[in-house]
Parts: structure tokens; sequence; C-alpha cells
């Protein structure tokens, strides 16, 4: 809430939340090509955003245009690794690239996500009688 700060464990003030600066801003892009600078001149190419808590490294947020599909030690699925990975209707693209990434959450919460997940994609067809469903 605010109340209270949030403290480092050394007591200094820590601001909890998310920081970046996104290369695509239209706002941003456009301020460059008003002042004549080339973006590849002052944007580095997108990284991946880790987020941590006091435990250590939570997740890691890929560049989804960037991704690849990971090696699971499966000899079947294996042979798809380090393939572009393909674009899937959101949220079930989101899921599948990000399962990996998440270095702290047990298999069971991981799991506990399927019926939100099976939720939204019944949704997808933006079928409002099926949506009101769920309200």
């Amino acid at each position: 809430t605010g109340g209270t700060p949030y403290l480092s464990k050394t007591g200094k003030p820590v601001e909890a939340g998310t920081r970046g600066f996104w290369k695509d801003y239209p706002n941003i892009n456009a301020l460059c090509a008003e002042l004549g600078i080339a973006e590849d001149d002052v944007f580095t190419p997108f990284t991946n955003s880790s987020f941590y808590s006091p435990d250590g490294l939570e997740a890691t947020a890929p560049v989804f245009s960037e991704a690849r599909l990971p090696s699971l030690g499966i000899p079947f699925l294996d042979q798809f690794a380090e393939q572009s990975f393909p674009t899937l209707p959101s949220p079930l693209g989101q899921v599948i690239a990000t399962f990996p990434l998440f270095e702290r959450i047990p298999l069971a919460d991981r799991a506990s996500m399927v019926g939100l997940l099976l939720a939204t994609i019944d949704c997808l067809g933006n079928d409002e009688a099926t949506q009101e469903q769920y309200d």
C-alpha cells in the first residue's frame, strides 16, 4: 500500500516494480526521427527481462520474436529444440513459451493454471453467450 517502505537487507529503500525502456514506443521512435537519430545507434537489441525476489531469480520473460523451443530431454520433441517458436494465439503462446522460465514455481502450482487457460481459450472466439457463462 505504500504505507510501509520496502527495504533491502541493508535497510535501503527499494521501489518494487518492473523498470525498463522498451524500444517499441511510437513517441520515442518519432522523437528519434525528428532529431535525425538512427534508432540502431541508440537502442540495444531486445533482451529477456528477469524478475527477482529476495530468494533469487523467479522468472524470465523472453523476447517472443526471438524465442526458441527449449530442449526437454525427450528425443521425439528435442528434434524441434532451438527452432523458432511458432506463433500461437494468446495466451497459449505465452504459456508455452514461458513455462520452462519460471524457476521456483512447483509443478502442481503451474498445473493449477490449466483451468484459467482453458477458460481463456474458450472465450477467444468472442462469442458473447460463452463469455457471459464466465461472468
